[in-house]
């Protein structure tokens, strides 16, 4: 049968039935929410019940399988032990309603579940079967996409209750680019979005849980950093790879816009191990192999609800290993989600970071600002972390009493006002009534993107006059000198 058409039928049925999936639920996601643990790991058991617990999930909507405790599993496991049950589990709780139309392949109409929390001990991957066919054809995507099978379990679940998924393949994911909350989404109401709750420890896990609710109830505050690779400054460059760099360039422009200060490096290499990360809320980066630079430093922590994500073909491989790839060790590290790829995605397949992020600074949950950023379904991608987590919940609640008890929110205050290029004198009159070196290093940061030198000289030296902590000391004068090694290397002007 034609897929298109299968679709629009179901489409069909779905509007006909004119039901709302969970409007009903929209401000209540726990209760849209199941939880999907090991039973052969007990504790995979123990953090289910603790994160229901923390986030108010009822118990009957926590799922244990029986499935085997490796992280990557063959495509007749992930059948046998997760889709088969996880499918009648949700038949038979009434989670999922089927059409009753007899000319087409019975189709989900409506859902009562949209969020799954999948715990440490769930397989994290399946690995390609050379049994199963190429997937169907779908326009424009190449061969060598369609003939792979392989993918993350998570990815699969999501499309597990679509009527056009298949036993394997990619799919197009209808949520990609969305702005709507899934709950008030005319969304196919079998996609589900799903995310890891795991990492190379259960006490990192539990800590992750943790420190997302308690971020939320005091907002995500602190620097945001950001690796670019500088691909359009450099002629020797792959510029295939331009479009990833665009992904860092806008979310250092949209996080400068919300009224984050932020660290952007535009060189070919990621940022050096020397670098003082201090005060570190959000990291995006990209491409090296392996965890690197100032995140080797024994003494680097994140702070508390972080986000960090290092964009690599196979930065989720594991979750295991706290030193291997780069989820693992991000989150180790004390970050509190991360995204990443078990498997080779290509670029074009991989989270669009950018959409990622503006979703989490309009005040979407992790998973659905996740999925919202993901191409494709039934693929490589994972998103590890609390799925109800919003990051930003906090930020619009002016609930101090005096905005000097947090100079972030004072920052973004001053900067969303008029600009930050716009707020030179009341960031510098603030970094001199508080002695905050941060005020003007932001603005000095700003001033150096948009090309600003000689006023980013200035502010950058101001904030070093006034920098009380030696590892941003530190960082000032690798920022001064970056600036006047890049004056020394330009050509000087000729005059008529």
């Amino acid at each position: 049968m034609d897929s298109a058409l299968t679709f629009k039928s179901y489409l069909a049925a779905f509007l006909a039935a004119s039901l709302v999936p969970i409007a009903a639920l929209s401000a209540n996601p726990a209760a849209a929410t199941a939880v999907l643990y090991n039973s052969n790991d007990p504790e995979s058991r123990d953090l289910a019940l603790y994160y229901a617990t923390r986030r108010n999930i009822p118990i009957s909507q926590i799922i244990g399988l029986n499935c085997p405790t490796s992280e990557e599993i063959s495509r007749e496991e992930f059948n046998a032990t997760i889709a088969i049950p996880l499918k009648k589990q949700f038949v038979t709780a009434g989670w999922w309603t089927f059409s009753s139309d007899s000319t087409t392949p019975p189709a989900v109409i409506q859902t009562r579940i949209r969020f799954l929390a999948i715990i440490r001990g769930i397989p994290l991957k399946i690995s390609h079967d050379h049994l199963i066919g190429p997937a169907k054809h779908l326009p424009g995507i190449a061969p060598v996409v369609l003939g792979r099978n392989d993918a993350s379990v998570d990815s699969e679940i999501a499309a597990l209750g679509l009527p056009e998924f298949t036993p394997a393949g990619l799919m197009l994911n209808p949520y990609f680019g969305r702005f709507t909350p899934i709950l008030e989404d005319r969304m196919p109401p079998g996609l589900l979005l799903p995310c890891r709750l795991d990492a190379p420890s259960t006490d990192t896990v539990r800590r992750m849980i943790d420190d997302s609710i308690t971020t939320e109830k005091r907002g995500l505050w602190g620097w945001a950093y950001v690796d670019s690779r500088g691909l359009r400054n450099d002629p020797s460059g792959d510029l295939s790879y331009v479009e990833g760099d665009d992904w860092m360039l806008r979310i250092a422009a949209q996080v400068r816009q919300r009224g984050m200060p932020v660290l952007l490096n535009q060189s070919a290499d990621t940022f050096p191990q020397d670098f003082p990360v201090t005060d570190a809320a959000l990291y995006f980066g990209w491409y090296a192999p392996e965890v690197n630079g100032p995140f080797l430093n024994e003494e680097f922590q994140f702070r508390q609800g972080a986000i960090a994500v290092h964009l690599h073909s196979f930065s989720a491989a594991t979750l295991r290993d706290i030193s291997t790839h780069w989820c693992g060790p991000l989150l180790e590290l004390g970050a509190a989600a991360t995204l990443g790829n078990v498997y080779e995605p290509y670029l074009i397949f991989t989270s669009h970071l950018d959409i990622l992020q503006d979703r989490l600074m309009s005040n979407l949950t992790l998973a659905e600002a996740g999925y919202m950023s993901q191409r494709s379904i039934s693929w490589a991608g994972v998103i590890i972390g609390d799925p109800l987590y919003r990051p930003f919940a906090a930020w619009d609640r002016f609930f101090e009493s005096s905005a000097a008890v947090n100079p972030w929110r004072q920052f973004r205050r001053i900067t969303t006002n008029s600009g930050i290029l716009n707020a030179v004198l009341p960031l510098h009159e603030e970094a001199h009534k508080t002695g905050d070196s941060m005020f003007i290093e932001g603005l000095g940061s700003a001033q150096a993107d948009a090309g600003h030198d000689s006023s980013a000289l200035h502010s950058l030296r101001s904030a070093l006059a006034i920098s009380k902590y030696p590892e941003t000391s530190q960082r000032l004068r690798m920022e001064i000198a970056a600036i006047e090694n890049r004056l020394s290397d330009t050509p000087p002007v000729k005059t008529p």
